[in-house]
């Protein structure tokens, strides 16, 4: 049976009571630049009664009891109370569950919770990828393809952790954060790397640090940890995906197995999947992080041909069935 409960769900009711007009101390949309997102809010409420989306005596079905519970002759209702915990802790929301982060990366968060620990990382990297790719950047800045690589290789730091397969250079050796033989290395790559694993590490920690059953936490965490020193490079990640994507490569190279060509795909296609929720959540017109906007689509975009190019490998090979 599949678990219907998950350490974060509490904040799909955070996010409700925050877009509720009714709801004067945790509407959020009143503090927002322009006044006409809030606006069309009220005019739909005040014709259609949609609000709240998700009321408490919801939240409370969604978090108590669960079938499997039931099906044990269980009841259960202390998961909210945890889930709220855990809300709380990663700092997602104040103690009377307003929010206490950008509304936008919020919603991202709980759209993506089928990616748990992807979810948590991004979000902590966003403050990051918006200083280095969007803060007081320029139009040809933000659409250059180094710029887009850089971005990528933020992404798949967070979002595509796998140990290269035995014998390969690893992400770290590709991107010249780990010096090569001859002492090559690349300062800007190592100082946006570090920069990106000192966050997993802290976010790591935080959740660590709650207090809450250690299989709760287990299903926040990635499954492949950052480094635990300061300064390390964490473990050697796979550069497969990283290579297909920034040479724009159609498909993949003769010398890749049918299972590599198949498990790079899934991977790819996941990637594209966690851009989409984060393109989706983060252009709405309020909070700055929509910004990055510009970065996800374009990223998404390249994936969306990429896998069209893969598909068509994989799909045409010889017919080993004619005689």
């Amino acid at each position: 049976v599949k678990e219907p409960r998950y350490p974060i769900m509490a904040l799909q009711q955070a996010l409700a009571a925050s877009n509720d007009p009714d709801d004067t101390k945790k509407f959020v949309h009143d503090n927002n630049e322009n006044p006409a997102f809030a606006n069309a809010v009220r005019k739909i409420q005040r014709s259609q009664k949609c609000f709240p989306t998700v009321t408490e005596e919801q939240m409370e079905w969604m978090c108590n009891t669960s079938l499997g519970d039931f099906c044990e002759g269980k009841t259960s209702n202390e998961y909210l109370e945890l889930s709220q915990k855990v809300i709380k802790g990663l700092g997602y929301v104040h103690e009377d569950l307003t929010l206490a982060m950008d509304h936008n990366a919020l919603t991202m968060v709980w759209e993506m919770h089928e990616y748990m620990p992807i979810a948590i990382n991004l979000c902590a990297v966003l403050e990051q990828m918006y200083l280095r790719f969007c803060y007081q950047k320029s139009k040809q800045f933000k659409e250059s393809d180094s710029t887009q690589n850089e971005f990528l290789s933020v992404l798949i730091h967070v979002a595509d952790r796998h140990s290269p397969p035995a014998g390969e250079e690893s992400l770290q050796q590709l991107l010249r954060v780990e010096a090569t033989e001859d002492g090559k290395q690349n300062d800007e790559a190592l100082s946006l790397w570090l920069e990106t694993e000192a966050t997993l590490r802290n976010q790591k920690q935080l959740i660590d640090s709650l207090d809450i059953p250690e299989d709760q936490k287990k299903l926040m965490q990635l499954e492949m940890p950052p480094g635990a020193e300061d300064g390390s490079f964490g473990p050697p990640l796979d550069k497969g995906v990283y290579e297909m994507l920034v040479s724009k490569q159609k498909g993949f190279r003769e010398d890749q197995s049918t299972e590599r060509r198949n498990e790079l795909k899934n991977r790819v296609v996941t990637l594209g999947h966690i851009c989409q929720i984060a393109h989706n959540n983060l252009q709405q017109p309020h909070g700055k992080f929509d910004q990055l906007e510009v970065h996800f689509r374009r990223m998404f975009s390249n994936i969306k041909y990429s896998v069209a190019d893969m598909m068509n490998q994989l799909t045409d090979q010889d017919d080993l069935t004619e005689v």
